[in-house]
């Protein structure tokens, strides 16, 4: 009886020791995939404040794109958003996609308090379907995709981004040149 119950427990271990290796090898090789699938920009689906469809097809190919995961009450955010309405026009014909899984009303405050909202680079999106993670592999905030003209991550970056790092990925990426152009002062 005691071989038995020893034999048992044995099992039990081996077992659940060959459960987290698969579950570690598993994480791991979805890590990879996630990470092969964003070195060019992945398919996606969002929603537009005004409650259209907003995919990775409304982007056009010659256009460098950033791709900014946030939350309204995120004090990095809302940094982020500060530093992107002040020196808006160092981004050109860039698109920045700012993408929160807030309410669509949430968005739209954050949007108006911070002057993103008016911005021509600046599309506002909902992720309504909560893909951002799947699709992106992180649903940290801040967390920005930079992309270049022909949709290849240039750069990512995590935790609030300065408008001058971003441009630098943007235009380094980018044939155009606003060496003429200088960041405005906090």
């Amino acid at each position: 009886m005691k071989r038995l119950l020893f034999l048992i427990l044995i099992a039990s271990v081996v077992g659940v020791i060959a459960f987290l290796g698969f579950k570690l090898v598993r994480g791991n090789a979805e890590k990879e995939r996630i990470q092969a699938r964003i070195q060019t920009l992945p398919e996606f689906r969002f929603t537009t404040l005004s409650g259209q469809t907003f995919t990775d097809r409304n982007i056009p190919d010659s256009m460098p794109v950033a791709i900014i995961h946030f939350l309204p009450d995120c004090h990095y955010c809302q940094g982020e958003a500060r530093e992107i309405a002040r020196n808006s026009k160092l981004f050109g014909t860039a698109r920045i996609l700012m993408v929160s899984m807030a309410s669509t009303e949430e968005i739209r405050a954050f949007g108006r308090e911070y002057g993103i909202d008016t911005l021509q680079s600046v599309t506002l999106l909902a992720d309504t379907e909560k893909n951002f993670g799947n699709t992106f592999g992180t649903v940290n905030v801040p967390v920005t995709f930079a992309y270049s003209a022909q949709h290849r991550l240039a750069k990512q970056f995590s935790g609030e981004t300065s408008a001058q790092a971003l441009y630098k990925a943007l235009s380094s990426i980018s044939e155009r040149s606003h060496s003429h152009i200088s960041l405005s002062n906090p």
